[in-house]
């Protein structure tokens, strides 16, 4: 593959391309900042879905699939995108999904169940984005549960000095 460059309408100022490959929908783009993966255009016209780091939970690599699994806005989201000649794309995707994760905590709330503390950054000079997620049977609603979680969270911070 040769030199490539994000496409012009999609990279922010002082993002980098790290690696792409090219799949039946489209070509998929790993940054510095975010992954871009194709969404289905109109009439041959390629478009993207552009994932920050720290919104992606996970990304698998199952032989041709590359599985990324993400959450915006409370809302969770999975692609499954085939790509035959893969590159260096899955093992970047799993180096800068690692690497926005400051830390991860779990916590316990209620005997044998509670949450887990996730704070993540997309790069060095950004800000921790702190996230909560109770785990299942537990009723993220209760009061009581998200006052213990937001306490567990300004502890944690506490401990850590962030």
């Amino acid at each position: 593959m040769g030199r490539r460059r994000l496409p012009v309408d999609l990279a922010e100022p002082g993002e980098r391309l790290l690696a792409w490959a090219e799949g039946p929908s489209g070509e998929v783009f790993a940054s510095t900042r975010a992954i871009y993966l194709p969404e289905s255009g109109t009439l041959g016209s390629q478009q993207w879905t552009r994932l920050a780091w720290t919104v992606v939970d996970r990304a698998t690599w199952e032989d041709p699939q590359l599985v990324v699994e993400a959450r915006m806005d409370e809302s969770a989201r999975r692609w499954r995108i085939d790509l035959a000649a893969p590159g260096r794309i899955p093992e970047v995707v799993r180096e800068r999904v690692m690497a926005s994760i400051v830390v991860s905590e779990h916590i316990e709330l209620i005997e044998g169940a509670g949450a887990r503390i996730v704070g993540r950054r997309s790069d060095s000079d950004a800000p921790i984005e702190w996230r909560v997620t109770f785990d299942p049977g537990v009723d993220p609603h209760d009061p009581r549960l998200r006052t213990a979680a937001v306490d567990a969270l300004s502890d944690l911070r506490e401990s850590l000095g962030i």
